[in-house]
């Protein structure tokens, strides 16, 4: 899996700015930069980590002034001699000092080279690489949080430790099946299953974090449902504080769902307004409503808006049982028009301990009351067994770790029935190797290149 060819890519996005960045790593990093760059200093004699003013000079012809820094082998990113050159911003002109690199050697670096090259030469882990990712994608304080306890090794450090156990443990009864004709036992079965016991608490911890870890990394899926025309396209201007969705009095406007995004104190709520469920003969009503359903599945929170001004009618209990059927939903009930006669039958609704908010979508009165709401609902998740140094936001980890805490069960139940140290051991070799792939101790090319695929050029 390693190649050794020097790489070049733009570091920067694309478009106007102050600054360009262009990256080299490998081996000849340092002497392609060296053709490119005059400077008072020959960048190939230029101590480490210090940075120098050049030209980027092409047959002569000046491209850029640039600031140049160089990075020995193994104290950068890669692992690898690597050069950086900072331009003027604009595409063109970072274009073509890239172009002249490729010219004296280096190539083109795939999507997310650099980082693979910083966890091949063994940098970074591989769940750390990915945190890399996801740290650029942030788009809050959560989910930065959550990128920078990932990138931290705080995971990697809790897996290790767990699979450094299960690896003595190996040991020992691999021992044992060399030893089989003797009957001799080197792990005493009781010690086994509470170790089995130990590990089983630690990755169930692990698997029931991951619920916030994704609402950390990526945001809250919030759909408000409701049936025509009880204000749900206003609820969601207001939560955007802007006009995203059109507003009239006439029933069944929505039929796309409308996303806004909503930042409360540092979580992302994906906020959905869909179309509002009730019978229908209309073709095109009944999809909006196929949708909203779907959207609903979906769903981490669900808002229930109700038109207070009226009395409760069939689609209102409909939704009711539609949403019961709903497990390991949030669910929050609005009763919307309140600056109008109320008619609704508020008991009906506020039985069963699910929060009743009152508002005024078009008066924007109660609004505050939801977001509190909806932030307060997310905080009840924040339960770690670890502090709020380790847990779980990546999927790919948490179908491991549910893989892996699968096979300590099995390894469990053959000690507990008394079966011989090689049922066992072969349960926990699953689970280390599921446990492995984790930090890509244990990793394929299919896997690297999926992960990697999906960062940007130049990371």
């Amino acid at each position: 899996m390693q190649d050794h060819d020097t790489i070049a890519a733009i570091g920067t996005p694309p478009g106007t700015g102050a600054i360009a960045l262009i990256r080299l790593s490998g081996a000849q990093s340092i002497q392609i930069a060296d053709q490119m760059v005059r400077a008072k200093t020959s960048i190939a004699d230029l101590p480490p980590w210090t940075a120098i003013l050049g030209k980027v000079v092409e047959e002569g012809e000046v491209i850029d002034e640039v600031i140049v820094i160089v990075y020995k082998a193994p104290r950068s990113y890669t692992k690898e001699d690597m050069v950086e050159l900072m331009c003027h911003g604009g595409r063109l002109v970072a274009q073509r000092i890239l172009e002249l690199a490729l010219k004296r050697g280096a190539r083109l670096a795939n999507a997310g080279e650099f980082t693979l090259r910083a966890f091949l030469n063994g940098r970074i882990d591989l769940s750390q690489a990915e945190a890399v990712a996801d740290l650029i994608q942030a788009k809050t304080e959560s989910g930065l949080r959550a990128a920078m306890v990932q990138l931290e090794g705080f995971l990697s450090k809790e897996i290790n430790r767990i699979i450094n156990k299960i690896v003595d443990v190996c040991s020992l009864l691999e021992l044992e099946l060399d030893f089989s004709e003797e009957d001799v036992q080197f792990v005493d079965r009781r010690q086994l299953i509470r170790l089995m016991i130990e590990i089983q608490q630690f990755l169930g911890s692990l698997c029931s974090s991951y619920r916030y870890g994704k609402i950390a990394r990526e945001g809250v899926k919030v759909v408000i449902v409701g049936k025509p025309n009880v204000g749900k396209s206003s609820l969601l201007n207001q939560l955007a504080k802007e006009e995203r969705a059109i507003v009239t009095d006439i029933p069944g406007t929505t039929r796309d769902p409308l996303e806004v995004q909503l930042d409360i104190n540092g979580i992302l709520f994906r906020i959905f307004d869909t179309a509002g469920i009730k019978q229908t003969s209309d073709r095109i009503e009944r999809e909006g409503i196929r949708l909203a359903k779907r959207h609903l599945e979906q769903a981490d929170i669900v808002i229930h808006l109700f038109d207070g001004s009226g009395p409760l009618e069939n689609e209102d209990y409909e939704i009711i049982r539609l949403v019961q059927k709903l497990k390991q939903k949030i669910v929050m009930r609005v009763i919307n028009k309140i600056d109008l006669k109320q008619k609704i039958e508020i008991e009906k609704i506020a039985c069963d301990g699910i929060p009743v908010i009152r508002i005024s979508a078009v008066r924007g009165r109660g609004i505050e009351a939801i977001e509190q709401e909806l932030y307060q609902a997310v905080e009840k998740e924040r339960q770690y067994n670890f502090g709020e140094q380790v847990f779980v936001a990546n999927v790919r980890h948490h179908d491991l770790l549910i893989r892996a805490q699968e096979c300590i069960n099995q390894a469990k139940a053959e000690a507990e029935k008394g079966a011989s140290a090689e049922f066992v051991v072969l349960y926990l070799h699953d689970a280390l190797n599921y446990l492995g792939q984790i930090t890509g101790k244990v990793t394929s090319q299919d896997i690297l290149n999926n992960i990697f695929s999906k960062f940007c050029i130049g990371k």
